[in-house]
């Protein structure tokens, strides 16, 4: 529809107009035209879509952000500019999100041409003379519900003061826009199609999460799927964001690795450059299928945790769930498999094990099922069994090792939830695998390597930590798995071993910690730390504006503690002693 030969339908042209050009129509059907906005002091348009992960948690902010701003002369207007979206879908998913401002569908392609969006959520604050004042990242909050900055209401802080936005440019952490393209016919065949080559990359390190009812926010078992996730696919994979595995190769030769080779990576930067091509799908191989009971058959015993609700709001939540447990005669554990009841908002899941009763009084103070504690298990565990992290399979001690614990104990298990927004449930059960005790099984211990003397300045980028444990002089040890435990300002650790004939032995090195991304790693075959071994461990943190986790806005002095905004250094390490006759905690912290 032409008005005054200056308004064009938003919906019905191809060709890149500017905004103050065109006319849109919202879900209710109410038609918009800029000449209806110059008086407001701006308008504030943010891309959306149904099928991107960010924008749930984006939505309580952004309606926060319209209920302060609305009424101080701002408009705002949702755009879900997708070509595989129906507005069926669009509308659905409008008001589970709770949105209430405008929304548009039909006309959103144009709008979101006619801005230069190329991210969801992307937002853009746009002056009544149709000039883009600010466009970017709503704020600096990615993984957790902690940000240094709220740009999106610096920008409009600054309209309505009529002062100049400060900050008018920022990159987006969500999803690339999928807007229709003219497809450019090759007339080469294909050096790297689905078929033959990305396939069996994602079916064996990706679709394990990436499936209906698992952690990953969306699917990758077809080539559509991979199709419509190309970019993003290659944008995590070429900076090694996932499949998530931080281990740094040459540190440790681990059994569960997921991370993928440099000619891995190449192909799927190969593949989406030229353009994502099918090849032969019916010599693809078959989709991974997955079952929906226990992995290794029927557990010896099932313990299950509590139902627990998650209530409808958006973010992180760390709870701890006390299972007592009863074990047969004269039996050991040899396998555990962890069934999280909800994958879609379980995170990670580990198991501690306590017979002192701390965690029962934790338990019993708190009204809810289990207990909540950010940062550590509130109690001394006598042993850990492990976890259970997306794509985790279950695990298992290769024989003769064992944990040989006593009948009775309190399997204490830590949830990480990811709240998505609205209501949810999950009981989490787990199962043990039991062998009769022989003579011949060696019990693991649990080695815990800390530090608590954590004084970090203000500011500092490279704050370093350290810790270090001799091995008995009169035998050596045998080390199974590790794992690393710091919080959300921690950029890395590393941890070896010096032999007293001078030998370096690497154990592992991890230069991106994430908190979100804590993995035990199992080592293809046991690592001997001979008599008198020094293990050595330290860690780094980075405490400035620099550090896009750090949560404190400007930074603030962190010090150990289990508060979220305090730090932590453990190094967990699964031995196996000799001498022992049981499975224990080793402690060996300063």
């Amino acid at each position: 529809m032409v008005l005054g030969g200056l308004l064009i339908s938003a919906g019905y042209h191809s060709e890149t107009l500017p905004v103050t050009r065109l006319t849109w129509r919202d879900l209710s059907g109410r038609s918009w035209q800029w000449q209806a906005l110059e008086s407001q002091r701006a308008v504030v348009f943010v891309t959306l879509s149904s099928r991107c992960p960010a924008v749930p948690r984006y939505a309580p902010r952004l309606n926060a952000l319209y209920q302060t701003y609305q009424p101080r002369g701002i408009s705002f207007f949702g755009v879900y500019p997708e070509p595989d979206e129906s507005d069926e879908g669009v509308h659905s998913h409008a008001h589970q999100m709770g949105f209430q401002f405008p929304i548009v569908r039909q006309d959103a392609p144009a709008l979101a041409k006619s801005l230069g969006a190329t991210h969801v959520p992307q937002v853009f604050v746009v002056s009544p003379k149709g000039k883009v004042l600010y466009t970017g990242a709503i704020d600096s909050v990615t993984q957790r519900e902690v940000g240094q900055h709220a740009y999106l209401r610096a920008a409009l802080d600054a309209v309505v003061n009529r002062k100049p936005i400060r900050i008018a440019h920022t990159p987006v952490v969500g999803c690339f826009l999928a807007l229709p393209e003219t497809p450019t016919p090759s007339t080469k065949s294909a050096e790297v199609t689905f078929a033959e080559h990305i396939a069996p990359i994602l079916y064996n390190k990706c679709t394990p999460c990436h499936r209906p009812g698992d952690i990953g926010p969306f699917p990758l078992e077809t080539y559509n799927d991979a199709k419509r996730w190309a970019r993003e696919i290659q944008y995590y994979t070429e900076r090694r964001l996932m499949p998530p595995w931080k281990a740094v190769p040459g540190y440790g030769e681990f059994k569960n690795a997921t991370a993928l080779t440099d000619e891995e990576i190449q192909q799927i930067a190969r593949w989406v450059s030229s353009g994502m091509p099918a090849g032969d799908l019916s010599k693809a191989p078959r989709p991974p299928k997955f079952q929906a009971g226990w992995l290794l058959g029927e557990p010896d015993l099932i313990v299950e945790a509590p139902e627990y609700e998650l209530d409808g709001t958006v973010g992180d939540e760390y709870r701890y769930f006390v299972i007592p447990v009863e074990l047969p005669e004269n039996k050991v554990i040899v396998a555990i498999d962890i069934q999280p009841g909800n994958r879609e908002v379980v995170h990670h899941a580990n198991m501690f094990v306590d017979t002192s009763g701390q965690a029962r009084k934790l338990d019993a103070a708190d009204p809810k099922p289990g207990y909540e504690n950010f940062g550590g298990t509130g109690f001394i565990p006598v042993m850990m069994l492990g976890g259970w992290v997306p794509g985790q399979r279950p695990i298992t001690l290769d024989k003769p090792f064992a944990v040989v614990l006593p009948r009775r104990f309190d399997l204490v298990m830590q949830g990480h939830y990811f709240k998505r927004g609205k209501r949810e449930t999950d009981r989490t059960r787990v199962g043990l695998y039991l062998a009769d005790r022989k003579p011949t099984h060696k019990p693991v211990q649990l080695l815990v390597l800390g530090n608590r003397n954590l004084r970090i300045p203000p500011g500092e980028r490279n704050y370093r930590i350290r810790v270090q444990w001799r091995t008995p002089t009169d035998r050596p040890l045998y080390a199974v798995a590790i794992l690393a435990h710091m919080h959300l300002i921690a950029r890395g650790c590393e941890v070896k071993a010096r032999t007293p004939d001078w030998r370096t032995i690497p154990l592992l090195r991890i230069d991106d910690y994430d908190f979100n991304w804590q993995q035990t790693y199992y080592y293809k075959e046991p690592v001997v730390l001979p008599p008198g071994t020094i293990i050595e461990a330290e860690g780094w943190y980075d405490n400035s504006s620099h550090n896009p986790n750090n949560p404190s806005n400007p930074p603030r002095e962190v010090r150990y503690g289990e508060g979220t905004y305090d730090e932590m250094f453990y190094i967990f390490i699964g031995v196996h002693d000799p001498k022992a006759k049981t499975s224990y905690l080793i402690p060996a912290s300063l």
